[in-house]
């Protein structure tokens, strides 16, 4: 039996790996494994997923490395990334649709979130929810209403995932914040934020990419959790292939 391969176009790359296919897929398959790890499942054979913000990397890694997964549903801003996955990608364990929702980076003239009712997906709940690289470039008040947007896609007793930038340092150095110099050369802010009692809850990192890089205090980044029908479980620190990342529950 053939591996089947999901030649992805230059242009639906994103983030650091854009132009790295190998690397996207090998970033793909570790936080398949994270996401697992966290779920306590050895692999995803009994497990459906809803990737929101989906990008590429997670469903090229399905593929091109024979993951299993009961069930994968990738959401995106991004048009014309998606209509190629629908046109690409011949399984039935896998859907994706676009969402018109505005994303400051990637699609500014949506409707704004707090105004989406819904996503265009069957009504359906999933045993896990997923974001990566999503929190990362969402202002404030995108943060709680994508939180509240997801709540009734949740089933009992699953969780959602997400990644996001927290305005302190890390005793393993692998935060945006520990590596703040590293972003100057390509045009990023020049120096770290002072962090002290006086950190600012948010802070648009690099006023000439608008939310390129959206940081919080982690306080804040808590705080908005509340009222969203969520739960935090834990927010856990950066590892090499993701930032600071929380775990949520279903809550009140």
């Amino acid at each position: 039996m053939t591996t089947p391969t999901l030649d992805i176009p230059a242009q639906f790359l994103r983030g650091a790996r854009k132009g790295k296919p190998g690397a996207s897929i090998a970033s793909g398959v570790k936080l398949i494994e994270l996401t697992q790890a966290i779920l306590g499942v050895e692999d995803f054979s009994g497990t459906s997923v809803l990737d929101m913000g989906c990008g590429t990397k997670l469903v090229q890694a399905f593929l091109e490395r024979e993951l299993p997964v009961k069930r994968y549903v990738g959401v995106d801003v991004y048009r014309d990334m998606i209509e190629f996955l629908q046109e690409n990608v011949a399984d039935d364990r896998f859907e994706f649709a676009h969402t018109n929702s505005h994303n400051q980076m990637y699609n500014p003239q949506g409707l704004p979130l707090g105004e989406v009712c819904s996503l265009p997906i069957a009504d359906e709940q999933f045993d896990v929810i997923t974001l990566f690289s999503v929190f990362t470039h969402l202002a404030p008040h995108d943060y709680s209403a994508m939180l509240k947007l997801l709540r009734p896609y949740i089933k009992p007793g699953g969780k959602l995932v997400y990644s996001l930038f927290i305005n302190e340092k890390t005793p393993a150095g692998l935060g945006l914040i520990d590596r703040i110099d590293d972003f100057s050369p390509r045009g990023g802010p020049e120096s770290a934020p002072e962090r002290d009692a006086n950190t600012p809850d948010f802070l648009d990192l690099d006023p000439a990419a608008p939310l390129k890089f959206a940081v919080y205090s982690r306080p804040h980044a808590i705080s908005l959790i509340e009222g969203t029908g969520w739960s935090l479980q834990r927010l856990e620190d950066p590892l090499g292939y993701i930032q600071h990342h929380a775990v949520c529950v279903p809550g009140p």
